[in-house]
């Protein structure tokens, strides 16, 4: 089973801080040489609209790590992994639940109410992509991401996860902004890719999980991150969470039972899928 002492809570602590840093360094950047990109246009220009919105991401994702650590630590809240029974001590996964629900009623409300709407596109003008004009923003998923992580894992798993998102995903857009092999025919880039797993990777280790599970890890990660892309899943809901089951597939190994079930599960797809094509084919 999965415990805090399988990672060096210090350098956990130290990655927060180094999140918050390269956040900060990244909107710097941005600050001093956007204007310049901007004119430059090309990929030059994409990857610094993304290292303003990766910069933020970032700071957001280690705020979220902030809370839920210190806020353990001090014991203002507990932890969702197996809270201890304490009615003085709110559970922590209630305070994140919480904090969901806030933003999806924030969410809801700007894209029910067109002044909100207006307001909310003209304040987080750049942050914002095209595509979630209509539909929730990254915060909507991400939260709920985090979340799920700190409900399958220890603290320090949990915050693990939630910066391979904060800081690998991000990775993974400037690499993709900037890349130049497409992964099939998504808008991802292999660049992005691989960005992705090696700073997934330098995390996992520094944490203190070994190489090798640092990298099995970081590949459930990096694979889940191209798929959900694909397939048009939002990767702030699925990272933190494949981050936290490929360290325990990684710590206890069982690659050879998921094949098996994913071949069962496929049998069943299939099965299912024959089913009912023979039943569309008998009503026409």
């Amino acid at each position: 089973m999965l415990s805090n002492s399988m990672l060096n809570t210090q350098r956990v602590e130290e990655l927060i801080y180094g999140g918050f840093i390269c956040g900060g360094s990244l909107l710097a950047v941005h600050l001093v040489l956007g204007k310049a990109a901007k004119r430059a246009g090309g990929r030059i220009e994409k990857m610094f609209v993304e290292f303003q919105r990766k910069a933020f991401h970032m700071i957001g994702g280690c705020i979220i790590c902030s809370c839920y650590h210190w806020g353990i630590k001090h014991k203002y809240i507990r932890p969702a992994f197996s809270p201890e029974a304490d009615s003085t001590t709110m559970d922590g996964g209630a305070a994140f639940l919480a904090v969901s629900f806030v933003c999806w009623i924030v969410e809801a409300s700007r894209l029910t109410i067109p002044a909100v709407q207006s307001w909310y596109l003209k304040t987080f003008k750049g942050l914002i992509r095209q595509k979630e004009h209509s539909k929730a923003a990254g915060i909507a998923y991400f939260l709920p991401g985090a979340l799920a992580a700190m409900m399958a894992a220890p603290s320090n798993f949990a915050i693990l996860g939630i910066l391979f998102l904060s800081v690998g995903d991000a990775a993974a857009s400037i690499g993709t902004a900037g890349g130049y092999i497409p992964v099939g025919t998504s808008s991802r880039k292999v660049e992005g890719s691989i960005g992705c797993f090696l700073v997934c990777t330098a995390l996992a280790i520094y944490a203190g999980l070994s190489t090798e599970v640092s990298l099995i890890a970081s590949g459930f990660v990096t694979f889940g991150e191209v798929l959900a892309e694909i397939i048009g899943l939002d990767d702030n809901f699925v990272i933190p969470i494949l981050g936290v089951l490929g360290a325990r597939i990684g710590l206890f190994p069982q690659l050879g039972k998921m094949a098996l079930v994913m071949c069962g599960g496929l049998g069943i797809g299939v099965g299912l899928a024959a089913l009912v094509g023979s039943t569309t084919s008998k009503e026409k």
